[in-house]
């Protein structure tokens, strides 16, 4: 065996005492008593899943200079995100066979956690799908994207096993340009959220995801349709009162209050399948002015600990966490994560309820060097471990830059 720790972990739903035995980068056991010779950690912390990010921007390649695999990958470990999917719309485009294999050698030279690719739909959907699984469609033009709906393009995705996420704006709705939070939120209003929604019924049965919906009305149709939720934390924890300019400036906007707190009151219910951070990071410089700044903000390394501190504090249950950010998310990419349980990878993150801190951007570690979530209280883990190995131990960085492997989601 490689490693016996005990301590608090969170099994089958709730936090237990237990022991677990880790080797060859698997959970080996769990059990409630260890009688051996080998020695044994002992853990003050609680120990959870690793968290699994299902919407994540590294800009590489393309845009390296506002984060690549490396520094997106090591942003992730920090805030206990041990595995992410990261979205195709890169410079160029991953619409090919060539272009994905391509990203997979940057991502596999520099990613120290495990990773997962998106694929557009293209003219070698076969061969896309029996490599990755997994399909994003912007309903909507959005970076180096146009709108593109393919029904026969979708059908065979379906038909080959993969799965679809959408980007639901319907550009029909979108308004004039606009100076701030609140004028943007009309700019790309409700409306076109729910109708881009409701447009998914009329396309070719299969598994769909509605990716970062942020409206009341919006969730409301999603479920109607029987349809895969996520929300972004930012949608969860700000609204378009917030002071942040054009660093709150996101698509879909940040929306109303009462958004929020709908938002809010459905993750409560369980109605919310996925917590997922669509982390796309741009530098400073480019989002002082309102109008011109591009639309995303970071958010890999601030999501899990956003999260268990309003654990810590009573608003969620740590269940509803544990299976939106670790147990639905490997369930989507058919791989064995977001559990501590035997035949599991062995990707775990220890936290100290505690010990309550600030975000500050200096303790960041994206390129982006700034947060939408500046003051606001999480709890960040103290170790984390990736296929048994740590990557942060003792707050301090020690993983392997290229040690992260591709996860195929092919069903």
């Amino acid at each position: 065996m490689k490693m016996i720790i005990h301590g608090t972990a969170y099994i089958d739903g709730e936090l237990q005492n237990r022991y677990i035995g880790i080797k060859d980068g698997k959970i080996k056991f769990v059990k409630k008593h260890y009688k051996g010779n080998e020695k044994v950690k002992e853990l003050e912390e609680i120990i959870l899943p690793g968290g699994i990010d299902l919407h994540v921007h590294f800009r590489d390649p393309g845009q390296t200079e506002k984060e690549d695999f490396f520094t997106g990958s090591k942003s992730a470990a920090f805030g206990g995100i041990t595995a992410v999917a990261d979205m195709p719309n890169n410079h160029p485009p991953i619409k090919t066979l060539d272009n994905f294999e391509k990203k997979l050698e940057i991502a596999k030279e520099k990613s120290c956690i495990d990773f997962a690719l998106y694929s557009l739909i293209g003219d070698e959907i076969e061969d896309l799908t029996e490599r990755t699984g997994i399909f994003k469609i912007y309903l909507s033009s959005s970076t180096n994207i146009g709108k593109e709906i393919s029904e026969d393009g979708i059908k065979k995705v379906f038909e080959n096993g993969g799965k679809i996420a959408f980007h639901c704006e319907d550009e029909q709705y979108f308004g004039s340009s606009s100076e701030d939070l609140p004028g943007y939120n009309q700019f790309r209003p409700p409306e076109s959220e729910v109708n881009s929604i409701r447009s998914l019924s009329d396309l070719p049965e299969g598994p769909k995801r509605a990716c970062h919906v942020s409206t009341k009305e919006g969730l409301m149709e999603a479920k109607s349709q029987g349809l895969a939720v996520e929300v972004a934390p930012h949608h969860l924890f700000l609204n378009e009162e917030a002071f942040l300019g054009g660093f709150g400036k996101v698509n879909p906007p940040l929306r109303t209050q009462d958004d929020q707190i709908a938002l809010w009151e459905s993750y409560e219910r369980g109605d919310i399948e996925f917590l997922a951070s669509d982390h796309a990071p741009h530098l400073e410089n480019e989002k002082t002015e309102f109008v011109d700044a591009p639309p995303g903000i970071p958010g890999v390394e601030t999501m899990y600990p956003l999260l268990l501190n309003s654990v810590s504090m009573g608003n969620i249950s740590l269940s509803t966490v544990i299976e939106t950010i670790a147990e639905r998310p490997a369930e989507y990419l058919n791989v064995k994560k977001g559990k501590i349980k035997e035949g599991y990878d062995a990707d775990l993150v220890m936290v100290d309820f505690r010990r309550i801190e600030s975000i500050k951007r200096e303790n960041l570690h994206s390129k982006a060097g700034w947060s939408p979530f500046e003051g606001f209280n999480a709890v960040f883990p103290i170790h984390v471990m990736s296929r048994g190995e740590y990557l942060i131990k003792d707050n301090e960085f020690i993983g392997e830059k290229g040690r992260g492997e591709f996860i195929s989601a092919k069903i």
